[in-house]
């Protein structure tokens, strides 16, 4: 379940108005939530990294890892993608590719295509017995969000996008990517009342964080350090840092 961006927001209030200490505008609360929310998101990747630097077989490694896939599954997502020239553009907000897959049988549907740099490309280019084929296609990151595949995708292959394949419809070769997105940016709408802003789940652009339930209290430390450093408020990053250690020590008990 998603992380409400409003309970966030209370708790991030309730905390900054204990002595007075201070009042977060919704403006900065959510340029503040998108940062956290981003900092958070981007930790996860450097979690995995970090787990599989351990040895394989311990038990934290693969602990750690299934946490940190669980976190990610929210960003995952599986689309086709079309193209009939070396160039495949990636979907838009693409933050890492994991996969991609053939679907034409040409290629063997199902396949996954070997990643490669732009040196070991020229590398295995150059030698017939290692030359990508349609059996043993590979691809190559270009920056920009396009990958560049080979050997190069068919605009002559029969429409396999469609329930039947032999239709006689020309079209592009498929292929199935497979990527972490960047998260939505979550936003905390609201209605003025009486000189007050009250919180309007109902706006056209209202966004809740799209983060792991549990780390609603990540989000409120975060939030609130940040907003100490801003608006110059020592003890509100104080409290935000305070409420960040308690999380860890919860968790690691």
């Amino acid at each position: 379940m998603a992380v409400s961006v409003d309970n966030v927001y209370q708790k991030v209030l309730a905390i900054c108005n204990k002595e007075q200490r201070g009042y977060i505008t919704p403006q900065e609360f959510n340029l503040f939530a998108d940062k956290a929310q981003n900092e958070i998101f981007h930790n996860y990747f450097h979690g995995i990294k970090m787990a599989e630097m351990k040895p394989k077989t311990q038990t934290v490694y693969s602990d750690t890892l299934e946490m940190l896939e669980e976190k990610l599954q929210p960003f995952f997502v599986t689309a086709t993608a079309n193209t009939g020239t070396n160039n495949l553009t990636l979907p838009s907000g693409t933050h890492k590719l994991i996969s991609i897959e053939t679907v034409s049988t040409g290629r063997g549907a199902g396949n996954k295509i070997t990643s490669i740099n732009e040196s070991e490309f020229e590398y295995i280019n150059n030698n017939p017995l290692t030359k990508p084929t349609m059996s043993r296609s590979v691809y190559v990151r270009q920056g920009s969000g396009v990958v560049s595949i080979h050997p190069t995708p068919s605009t002559t292959t029969y429409n396999v996008d469609t329930s039947n394949p032999l239709d006689g419809v020309l079209d592009a070769e498929s292929f199935i990517v497979k990527y972490y997105k960047v998260p939505s940016t979550p936003k905390w709408t609201y209605v003025v009342v009486g000189e007050e802003a009250l919180y309007n789940s109902t706006a056209s652009d209202a966004n809740n964080f799209e983060l792991h339930g549990g780390e609603e209290e990540n989000l409120v430390s975060r939030i609130l350090m940040l907003a100490g450093v801003t608006i110059q408020k020592p003890d509100i990053q104080q409290a935000g840092m305070t409420d960040m250690n308690l999380t860890r020590q919860q968790q690691n008990s």
